[in-house]
Order: structure tokens, then sequence, then C-alpha cells
């Protein structure tokens, strides 16, 4: 018989055996245990208690609105065309000038071999720490 996992050579025979049968009784009890005793029936319970409150609070508060008739808007009058719609700018808009192209990146490894490397910030040795005026 061979396990999921390497029991020792000394354990006899029997005791894999033993051991199978305990876990298998195990998981069976996991599967007949009612949910009672685990504690998740009164958990239901109360979860559909609360939503029949809320239905209820719901089924009341729309009660209370009024009732809405067919509306009917035209479309055409709650719409304004934006300026420049139909091809012709309005008058006394401004218009933005073109945004200028972005100058591109140069990565620090496409510098040309004759340029000096960047300067270096000056170290500081220590630590220093803020200085906070309180009084003021």
């Amino acid at each position: 018989m061979s396990l999921p996992f390497a029991l020792p050579p000394w354990l006899p025979w029997w005791a894999s055996l033993v051991l199978l049968v305990v876990g298998l009784l195990w998981v069976l009890a996991f599967l007949l245990v009612p949910f009672s005793v685990i504690g998740v029936k009164a958990r239901l319970e109360g979860l559909e208690a609360r939503l029949d409150e809320l239905h209820a609070e719901i089924r009341t508060l729309a009660l209370r609105l009024p009732e809405a008739g067919p509306v009917t808007v035209a479309f055409d009058a709650g719409y304004t065309p934006p300026p420049g719609a139909r091809g012709a700018e309005a008058p006394g808009v401004p218009r933005r000038p073109p945004v200028p192209p972005v100058a591109p990146l140069t990565a620090p490894s496409r510098r040309e071999p004759d340029a000096p490397p960047p300067p270096r910030p000056p170290r500081r040795e220590g630590r220093i720490e803020p200085h906070l005026d309180r009084g003021r």
C-alpha cells in the first residue's frame, strides 16, 4: 500500500491501516455533522430575518413614493449642441494653440562616449536632523 506520505519502516503493517481508518472517520464526521451543531444554521436564520426586514423596509419606502406617470420630453428640448459641432466655430470662443511636441528623453546608456559623466551630489557625513521652531 502506498500512502501520499512516508511512514517509518519500523512501524507495523497494520498501523497504516489504523491511520487510514481514523482519517476516513474524521472526514466522515465532518460530512455528517448537522449544521446546527457547527452554528451555521443559526447564522443563516439571522441573515434571513435581516433580509426580510430589509425587504419590508423597501416595500414601505416604495409605497411612500408618488406614482410617476409616463414622462415624455422631446430630445431637442434638453439638448444643446456643443460649439463647433456643425463645422463652424462659435463666435467669441478662443481657440487653444496646439501643444508643442515633447522632446524625447535620452537614456544614460545612450550618452556620447566623449561626454563627461553627470556630476554627483556632494556626500554628507553623518545624519542631519531638521530643526522645528515650536515657540512661534
